[in-house]
């Protein structure tokens, strides 16, 4: 993992080097064309110039996407390599006696945040709603999880086996191969979904409520 990484550790060394190099190049050809050609302006070292400077931009923005947004397709085997793991809800009771899956976390402000906090396994587990849906009702994926390359058929299996009360926990990783090497994602987690599936909206509630 770590030598495919290193393709692209190679990469941002030889950007950076570029940079110093087409500098102190410039610099060079500015100080050729006062002291030489007694000019403040040559067409020809502003042409250099530019060209050196676009190919840097060119590479740093290549480098920049590739590493820092790189956003991969899912559903590209090239690149992806998933698995889901599915685990059974187990039902917590409330003061009120009423049995819930999913309890949601939510802070009022501006800019506010949600989690979801379920019971797998005798353990709880929190996660941000950035990174799960709460499904219910016929259609086991549900809108917010499309993004996600669920498989519909495992997924109605497992609403046979749980009752519709269980998680689909997705997680995928980058391939080590020299194309995610270049950005040094080489053998990384790409990305973990919860699917929480519940029989129906009253199984969830919020955290204030008793």
């Amino acid at each position: 993992m770590f030598t495919w990484n290193l393709l692209g550790i190679l990469l941002w060394v030889a950007v950076i080097m570029y940079l110093v190099f087409i500098i102190q190049h410039i610099r060079h050809m500015r100080i050729k064309m006062i002291v030489q050609k007694h000019k403040r302006f040559d067409l020809q070292t502003f042409l250099i110039s530019l060209i050196e400077v676009a190919v840097f931009v060119v590479g740093f923005g290549y480098m920049f996407n590739v590493t820092i947004l790189d956003n991969p397709d899912l559903e590209d085997t090239s690149r992806i390599s998933s698995h889901v793991v599915y685990k059974q809800l187990i039902p917590e009771t409330s003061t009120s006696g009423k049995s819930t899956y999913v309890k949601i976390n939510s802070s009022k402000r501006r800019i506010g945040s949600q989690t979801y906090t379920v019971l797998v396994n005798g353990h709880k587990i929190t996660v941000a709603s950035s990174s799960a849906a709460i499904v219910y009702g016929s259609n086991p994926i549900g809108v917010d999880a499309e993004r996600i390359p669920y498989n519909e058929k495992q997924l109605r299996k497992q609403d046979k086996k749980y009752q519709k009360a269980y998680v689909a926990i997705y997680t995928a990783r980058y391939k080590a191969n020299w194309q995610n090497g270049i950005g040094m994602h080489a053998g990384r987690l790409a990305t973990t979904y919860y699917l929480i599936r519940v029989p129906d909206s009253s199984f969830v509630r919020a955290a204030k409520d008793k």
